[in-house]
């Protein structure tokens, strides 16, 4: 009996039509899921990688909440955040591409933001590493070449200079400079004089006096070779 029922049932089966999907034909297209739409395919419809109209359109929506801010650039053109100057390089360039991709106030803002953060992590980084190229007493080197500047640039041409001054190979140069200028060093009493030689040098050493008030030049022969020695080298350093 049921052996009959089963077999009934599957020529019952047989004979019914199979439901399949609806397919699109040649421009044709879809509307949504199983939907499809009158006539052709509108020419924005991008078929080869969306399955429907719907499909598009949720994918665009997704894209507007993502770029959102590349909707509305200022009829009277942007205006700089605050503390910056419109006339700043990078803001110009920034500003030309905001309004090529017609970037709002709000979005220009929010990227000026990044774009300064990652510039003064740059600068940090780079200031780091000129530091590094200057060794363990890269302070010390950097302050005796400003002492040296101070000493014998005018304070405007000393402020430009200094800008100038950016790696560690400017403040070797400059070390070069202050080496081939430095006053010529003698032998004084057994070392070398860790300065140089300077006139306020060879006055102390050409006045001073014995213990008798005497000039030590007409009683001490050593002392006074040592001052003629100090006078011939500040003469050939001044050549």
């Amino acid at each position: 009996m049921l052996e009959e029922q089963a077999a009934q049932e599957e020529q019952v089966s047989d004979t019914l039509p199979e439901s399949d999907a609806p397919e699109v034909s040649e421009g044709e297209y879809f509307l949504s899921e199983d939907v499809k739409g009158n006539g052709e395919a509108p020419d924005w419809y991008n078929s080869t990688k969306y399955k429907s109209v719907a499909d598009q359109a949720k994918a665009y929506n997704e894209l507007e909440k993502k770029f959102g801010g590349f909707k509305g650039a200022p009829k009277d053109g942007y205006a700089a955040p605050e503390g910056v100057d419109a006339e700043d390089a990078l803001f110009v360039e920034l500003q030309s591409f905001a309004k090529d991709t017609n970037m709002s106030q709000d979005t220009l803002n929010r990227a000026w933001e990044l774009l300064t953060v990652n510039e003064q992590a740059q600068q940090e980084a780079e200031a780091e590493y000129q530091m590094q190229q200057l060794g363990e007493n890269a302070d010390k080197r950097i302050k005796n070449v400003e002492g040296f500047l101070r000493n014998n640039l005018s304070a405007d041409d000393f402020n430009q200079v200094s800008e100038l001054i950016t790696t560690a190979d400017n403040v070797k140069i400059i070390e070069m400079i202050v080496n081939a200028t430095a006053p010529a060093k003698l032998p004084v009493d057994g070392g070398e004089m860790p300065t140089g030689v300077t006139w306020a040098d060879i006055e102390a050493e050409m006045y001073k006096k014995d213990d008798y008030g005497n000039f030590l030049r007409s009683t001490d022969i050593n002392h006074d070779k040592k001052v003629k020695k100090m006078l011939q080298a500040f003469e050939a350093s001044t050549q």
